[in-house]
């Protein structure tokens, strides 16, 4: 599904589209609107409120908006209508995760994001099969939280398998939002995590999280390592990457490469050049498994300086497709100039290539262009 035409003229969407607090989010309920995780009607309806002068404000919209779909998701689930039950559970988390938003002038409200993950879980629970909240042994005494949502095409065991990685771009609930839809309709399970910026103690960094999920998948879940795929969330770092190399055993990754570890480098060592010292900096470990890595138009990296730097590092590895995002795309529901959702297609696609490569599954195999 797309916006209808025209919505973009929309003046009270325009409105909160060039809202600098509310642009982003405003962006994004956009974007899941294509999957059908709110309504587009309800958005426009929410955006008049919100800009009128006598309106509810933007929190208490989308707040009263959630709520509504709380209580149509609890009459379905006692009438026994499971699909829409389901439905009204991802519309109000989605809700209640607009309402929750630092952005907003009262700040964030811990208490509307509780809700957002509550109605989620009862949305995993309402799935066929269920999905479910697990928690992930890392480091004592912490674990890491996350969304497992299985399918029904395939077994837990020989089935494709995505770990999605929230860092600080993202929640583990935004992006599971933007990403259902294209891992569902390819038949991969789908496992969003949280990974904290910071681990509970010195002993290790946080990239030690991406072992730790690639041991609960492969000893825990029977899942073998040749069926699992990762993506990052498209942050300001390598941490990803780092985790994704420190492991070695993923069919795939989606990730920056490990750029922002060698731009920081390189400043790093521009610097002490300056000032006459001579920098050591230690090699970082390269990525062997095939890697796609994504670049956003809008924050002005120059193509073919990355794909030096790539070569440079990752020497080994001839399997590397460097995309470019967000040159071409228009309309309101992009976010910073992209379209996250097809982004998310091709991505998922690609994905998939490669875990049937690995497999071995070469007829389904369709080559990819651009690589380096």
């Amino acid at each position: 599904m797309r916006l209808v035409s025209g919505i973009q003229d929309h003046c009270d969407v325009r409105g909160l589209l060039d809202h600098d607090e509310y642009s982003g989010e405003f962006s994004r309920l956009l974007c899941v609107a294509q999957n059908e995780g709110v309504s587009f009607s309800e958005c426009v309806a929410a955006a008049k409120l919100i800009r009128s002068s006598n309106g509810p404000g933007w929190r208490q919209a989308w707040e009263e908006l959630a709520r509504s779909h709380v209580q149509r998701a609890e009459e379905a689930r006692r009438t026994g209508n499971e699909p829409e039950a389901q439905k009204s559970w991802l519309h109000a988390a989605n809700y209640f995760m607009a309402a929750a938003i630092e952005s907003c002038p009262e700040g964030a409200e811990p208490a509307l994001g509780a809700l957002a993950r509550s109605c989620l879980h009862n949305y995993l629970a309402h799935l066929t099969p269920q999905g479910e909240t697990v928690a992930i042994p890392w480091l004592e005494p912490r674990s890491l939280e996350g969304f497992y949502l299985p399918v029904g095409t395939y077994s837990a065991e020989t089935g494709p398998v995505v770990v999605c990685i929230a860092e600080t771009r993202r929640t583990k609930e935004e992006i599971l939002s933007l990403v259902l839809r294209s891992a569902r309709k390819r038949g991969m399970t789908l496992l969003c995590v949280d990974l904290p910026d910071e681990p509970p103690s010195s002993r290790a960094g946080p990239e030690t999280g991406i072992p730790a999920i690639l041991d609960y998948l492969i000893d825990g879940r029977g899942i073998d390592a040749k069926r699992i795929a990762v993506i990052s969330d498209g942050s300001p770092s390598s941490l990803v990457t780092r985790g994704i190399a420190l492991d070695g055993r993923i069919a795939a990754a989606v990730c920056d490469g490990g750029l922002w570890d060698l731009w920081v480098a390189r400043q790093t060592e521009a610097c002490g050049a300056a000032l006459g010292m001579v920098q050591g900096c230690a090699r970082r470990p390269a990525v062997s498994c095939p890697m796609l890595v994504p670049l956003l138009a809008s924050e002005g990296i120059e193509p073919g300086h990355a794909r030096q730097l790539l070569t440079e590092h990752h020497p080994g590895n001839r399997d590397i497709l460097l995309k470019v995002f967000g040159e071409t795309s228009s309309g309101p529901w992009t976010l910073n100039g992209y379209d996250p959702i097809l982004v998310a297609d091709f991505v998922f696609d690609w994905v998939g290539q490669q875990l049937k490569a690995a497999t071995g599954d070469a007829d389904c195999i369709r080559r990819l262009e651009s690589r380096l």
